[in-house]
């Protein structure tokens, strides 16, 4: 009876050591966490300034987290007709980004990144108990335009990393470190919008 007891208190006791040897650049260590905030911006074409979603995720919940930012209309009015300017083009924005996986570096975070941009006529956004769609007129003109970008970035706490896409698309993504009350350590420039 004695013999079961001593291996439950010694296994217990080499659990316990592993759990504190986390890694030696993770802000646990010195009772801090790490929040990711990310924002897809565009050019609104009713007031032509910029647009879009900001958010905070802790970094804890992005293995294998997707965000599915709102449909949104953009245009583009930069074609020119042979006498005069050629009629705005219109689409509409649907945008996602998947964090697959992090690490934690020396003064900072790595992540895989995937952002994908699509850009059509009409787009349908359907998600459970959520149901939304956008369309572009027929007698105008459309945008049609899509990119998958994935790749591993190294964020730097504090440092904005951009991805830019056509029509004036963007996606900002920005690790930084709070302390255990909550506050900002390092600070992202990435706008309320």
């Amino acid at each position: 009876m004695k013999t079961p007891l001593c291996l439950s208190l010694v296994s217990l006791t080499l659990l316990s050591g592993c759990t504190m040897m986390r890694n030696k650049d993770d802000p646990a260590r010195l009772k801090q966490t790490v929040s990711v905030i990310n924002a897809m911006t565009w050019t609104n074409p009713m007031s032509g300034k910029r647009d879009g979603i900001r958010t905070t995720w802790p970094l804890a919940q992005l293995a294998g987290h997707e965000e599915n930012f709102p449909l949104a209309q953009i245009s583009n009015c930069s074609a020119k007709g042979p006498v005069s300017p050629a009629p705005c083009a219109w689409g509409v924005l649907s945008a996602s980004r998947n964090i697959t996986r992090y690490a934690y570096m020396a003064g900072g975070i790595t992540l895989d990144v995937g952002v994908v941009v699509d850009v059509h006529r009409r787009q349908q956004d359907r998600r459970r108990n959520f149901h939304t769609s956008m369309a572009i007129p027929a007698d105008v003109p459309a945008l049609q335009y899509r990119k998958v970008q994935q790749q591993g970035v190294a964020l730097p706490y504090g440092k904005v990393y951009r991805m830019e896409f056509e029509h004036g698309v963007r996606f900002d993504i920005c690790a930084q470190r709070l302390d255990e009350n909550g506050r900002a350590l390092d600070i992202c420039d990435i706008p309320y919008i």
